[in-house]
């Protein structure tokens, strides 16, 4: 089952935050699916003080969404221990139609490749000289379908023979490092254990005597009975051989499961291999094509209190969006396929998260409706904001109650905890909830940090200072920082880019400085943005 990341916008705010992880619950709760709650930035004050409050642990950082081997349906791949015989890896191959398998130490660690091929070709280029290697002797029974009735080694390494000899030559050919196959003759068949060579398989089902049987035990003889005639008992011992005799182990192109699409396809393109193994801490987890390349879709999520791409995660352009849960200004953001967009004009997007809930009559558990509450207090300051509908207010009380909080007093205590810049930098300051917006042909960053009995006059020419550096290097036309006071219920501007007349048009007053202050203006999204544009738009 695939993961549904579900997350907010950069530098997120309480409100992104906390519907990331109010409807991930949602979600879970109505489908089937792993939704996976994430944030793209560092927490502020205030939603710290939020999930401490209500114990709900901070969702992992989503750096990117750009797609990874994780993300792709390859093949599982067919996995034998070095020592598995070649004949039960070529018949499993066989019956399932594999041209290529992996194989795995004691570990389950990756070690090489066997293809039909590799097979095909061993069973023909292998002698009747096993001396290079160490054949278990559980292999050659396993193989040949036999019977051991002693066996005095593990393994075997050494000369195969066919007793199609007198007595005489076989008494004078024989070595000590033998495997002798032969058939219902029990004078060969003590003249080899004399010579006590290492092994011994009787072909036909045979019965053994007695005597041969105690002779074998007493000179230390394998003794193997077999069903086969001696002709295919030659014909398949090859095959008992460990598969690690035949595999690819050097100059073999394999994929880490994190490794990103990008550089796997650039990679592939260079070699002409069918298959590549794919890895996860040195274990096969995969076998991947170019099939596989061609058919996939990236990581799979659902954007909440945003829908425009320069205020989204990096790779977006990679993922495939299910969902856009959002109450701000529709952008610039485009989809493959239709989604579910749910877009409302109200407050906070934990207002329309609990509607979502109510109209499934689901109660959130308290910690949940807790922090969709805090949301919406946060995103409409305490029901000051121009953005403040009834929808927001009716939803906030509905929540406290469920919560078990008392609206006024858990409101001051977030505000206070959320406004303290104590220690903070003018980078920490600027970036504590900031946004992208492209207008026009003007590329606009607007930050805005709330103030509580907060004194800034020693913090601003620092403020202004970092922000003309930002505006240098990352190429903004303007950048307005928003200073809003929440109970006084307005905010001071400090803007850089010199666009002064442009800010003039936009909002009604005279501005030659490089700050200006607003009565009654609390909300970016309302009374700032929209103006801008229509500003810009009649220029």
């Amino acid at each position: 089952m695939s993961n549904v990341y579900i997350f907010g916008h950069k530098n997120p705010d309480t409100d992104s935050i906390c519907a990331a992880i109010a409807y991930a619950e949602f979600k879970k709760q109505i489908s089937k699916g792993n939704f996976i709650p994430a944030r793209l930035g560092e927490i502020n004050n205030e939603t710290k003080f939020v999930l401490d409050y209500f114990n709900i642990p901070v969702p992992f950082l989503l750096e990117n969404v750009y797609a990874q081997l994780s993300d792709i349906a390859f093949d599982k791949p067919l996995c034998f221990t070095k020592d598995t015989p070649i004949s039960r890896v070529w018949n499993t191959m066989i019956k399932q139609n594999i041209k290529t398998v992996t194989v795995v130490d004691e570990n389950e660690r990756f070690i090489g490749i066997v293809s039909l091929g590799d097979i095909a070709r061993a069973n023909l280029e292998i002698s009747d000289d096993f001396s290079n290697f160490a054949v278990p002797m559980e292999n050659i029974i396993k193989t040949l379908d036999g019977k051991a009735l002693h066996l005095a080694s593990d393994t075997f390494s050494g000369k195969l023979a066919v007793a199609a000899m007198n007595l005489e030559d076989v008494k004078k050919r024989l070595l000590q490092d033998t495997l002798l196959i032969v058939g219902n003759r029990e004078d060969i068949q003590l003249a080899a254990i004399e010579k006590k060579i290492r092994t011994i398989i009787v072909t036909g089902n045979h019965s053994i005597s007695e005597a041969v049987l105690n002779s074998a035990k007493l000179n230390n003889v394998s003794l193997i009975v077999v069903p086969y005639d001696t002709f295919n008992t030659v014909k398949l011992i090859n095959q008992s051989l460990p598969i690690y005799y035949v595999m690819k182990s050097q100059n073999l192109i394999t994929f880490g499961i994190r490794e990103f699409m990008d550089d796997v396809k650039d990679t592939m393109l260079k070699y002409k291999y069918r298959y590549f193994p794919v890895l996860k801490d040195k274990k096969p987890v995969g076998m991947l094509t170019r099939r596989h390349i061609l058919d996939f879709v990236g990581k799979k999520v659902i954007l909440v209190d945003h829908n425009e791409k320069t205020q989204s995660v990096e790779g977006l352009e990679q993922a495939q969006i299910l969902e856009v849960i959002d109450h701000h200004r529709i952008g610039n953001m485009e989809t493959a396929l239709p989604i579910t967009f749910i877009n409302k004009p109200v407050g906070s997007t934990c207002t329309i998260i609990y509607s979502l809930y109510k109209q499934h009559s689901i109660v959130p558990p308290a910690s949940i409706a807790g922090i969709m509450c805090a949301a919406i207090l946060s995103d409409t300051l305490i029901f000051k904001s121009p953005t403040c509908t009834s929808h927001d207010t009716n939803a906030a009380k509905e929540l406290a109650n469920l919560a078990g909080i008392d609206l006024d007093e858990f409101a001051k205590a977030m505000f206070k905890a959320g406004t303290s810049l104590k220690g903070k930098t003018e980078e920490e300051i600027f970036y504590m909830d900031f946004k992208d917006f492209n207008v026009g042909d003007y590329q606009i960053g607007v930050s805005q940090v709330n103030i509580y009995n907060t004194d800034l006059e020693n913090l601003k020419d620092g403020l202004l200072r970092f922000m003309e550096k930002v505006k240098k290097e990352k190429g903004y036309d303007m950048l307005l920082l928003m200073l809003t006071d929440i109970i006084n219920e307005g905010s001071e501007i400090l803007h850089v880019g010199g666009h002064q007349e442009l800010l003039s048009r936009a909002f009604g007053i005279e501005i030659t400085g490089d700050s200006f202050y607003l009565p009654n203006v609390v909300s970016r999204k309302k009374q700032v943005i929209p103006q801008l544009i229509t500003a810009i738009s009649a220029h």
